[in-house]
């Protein structure tokens, strides 16, 4: 009877850890930041997937610059796709400050990404002649606007650099 008593007891619990232990975990995207993010999520299955704004600028100094050099369109990429052009109609539109990336007037972009929470980005400013004025890389979180101001200093360093 005592050895029934003693495997009864150790089938329940035994039972009752297994029971515990039955639940499936709920497999997603477990970063807050994500668009896909999934609050019942327990496990992450790296599927989360990342958006981010991004505004392309002249400031002052790079719009007259371009003008005189005779640009009439600059037209912005982000890793090899065409965003946006920005036209020269008796001068470049330029900002003194960061845009928003719901400005009007600017080129504004969208970067979709997977997995990590950052990313990097290439982009480059090509005129219509298939010159380029300027490329570099930038890391890009989720959620933001990035804003990236073309200067002329910027872009006489790059031609310096690739001449």
């Amino acid at each position: 009877m005592k050895k029934i008593l003693l495997i009864s007891l150790a089938l329940i619990t035994f039972s009752s850890c297994i029971i515990e232990q039955c639940d499936e975990p709920i497999i997603g995207c477990t970063d807050i930041d994500a668009v896909n993010y999934n609050p019942q999520a327990t496990y992450s299955n790296n599927s989360c997937n990342y958006t981010s704004d991004i505004v392309f600028y002249l400031d002052a100094n790079a719009a007259i610059y371009l003008d005189q050099q005779g640009v009439n369109q600059l037209t912005f990429y982000i890793n090899g796709f065409n965003i946006g052009t920005q036209y020269n109609n008796n001068g470049f539109i330029f900002s003194l400050e960061e845009p928003s990336c719901m400005d009007p007037y600017f080129t504004v972009g969208n970067i979709n990404w997977s997995i990590s929470n950052s990313t990097d980005m290439s982009w480059e400013a090509i005129d219509e002649t298939g010159y380029i004025w300027y490329n570099s890389t930038s890391t890009i979180y989720p959620n933001q606007c990035t804003a990236i101001g073309l200067t002329t200093k910027k872009i006489k360093e790059f031609q310096q650099r690739n001449q």
